[in-house]
């Protein structure tokens, strides 16, 4: 990715958020996906490859354009972290931007062991906050079963 790379100064439709739970019992794992567009939220929650849920909400141009602007004031971008030393079982996040389907940007970062390796840098929780915000009742559908 360029080194001068602006979210908002690129053509982005749609941004999807992933987490990845750590490996622990189904009933305690949730793995889950947000997607915002212009005018939806989509959440797909599943333990390992049991969906529990799969819902769209209502959203806006506005709250995409937010969701892009906080990804530039986070100063997210894509950085070499460690190497994790070959811990396993930890959580993963991701954070992808498209264009009409065209990857515009994807970060990835894996946290176990107080450590974290891959290629996501930044403030990214500043939009992932905003994102989870768009779905109603996220703690809900985390536990549900």
């Amino acid at each position: 990715m360029k080194e001068n790379f602006s979210f908002k100064n690129n053509r982005i439709d749609q941004v999807e958020y992933s987490f990845r739970d750590a490996s622990v019992p189904p009933p305690f794992h949730r793995s889950y996906k947000i997607t915002v567009k212009s005018d939806s939220v989509y959440i797909v929650v599943n333990s390992y490859e049991t969906i529990i849920t799969d819902t769209n909400f209502v959203s806006s141009p506005e709250k995409l354009n937010k969701i892009i602007m906080l990804l530039d004031e986070g100063k997210v971008r894509n950085e070499k972290l460690p190497d994790n030393d070959g811990y396993t079982g930890g959580t993963g996040e991701n954070i992808v931007c498209k264009n009409n389907d065209t990857i515009i940007f994807s970060g990835y970062v894996y946290h176990c062991a107080d450590m974290d390796s891959g290629n996501l840098a930044g403030n990214y929780s500043l939009a992932v906050k905003a994102m989870a915000a768009l779905i109603p009742d996220l703690e809900g559908l985390l536990k549900r079963q």
